[in-house]
């Protein structure tokens, strides 16, 4: 099973990196072209979540490779998971479906490291 998680927490690293790098290194402008932002709006809070979508890619790996704060692991699992919801939630309600599938696909791979990673520390 450790095996398939590390698997699993690579494929969720590589997913975060090139939307994370795109929220932060996008202009406003790109960002209200494809949609994400009204140009009424402040590009701060796409920016945040971008870095937080890179730390994300770190925080999958590092820490349990590492064993330094291993619980970092599982906790960045669960913010993935968190992600994954409020995109599905924002998807709804601009009426993007097509997104569903693959936010709910990550969402799962995201829930299962973290109950598996939770359970390898309560198991220590």
């Amino acid at each position: 099973m450790n095996t398939i998680l590390w698997i699993i927490q690579g494929l969720l690293s590589a997913f975060f990196i090139l939307p994370g790098y795109g929220k932060i290194a996008g202009s406003k402008e790109k960002h209200i072209a494809d949609g994400h932002l009204k140009p009424s709006s402040s590009i701060i809070p796409i920016r945040i979540l971008g870095v937080l979508e890179l730390l994300g890619c770190i925080g999958i790996i590092v820490p349990w490779l590492s064993g330094i704060a291993p619980i970092m692991t599982p906790m960045t699992a669960a913010a993935f998971c968190s992600i994954m919801l409020a995109g599905m939630v924002v998807h709804v309600r601009q009426k993007e479906y097509k997104m569903l599938p693959m936010l709910m696909i990550v969402f799962i791979l995201s829930a299962v490291v973290a109950y598996f990673r939770f359970a390898a520390l309560d198991s220590q």
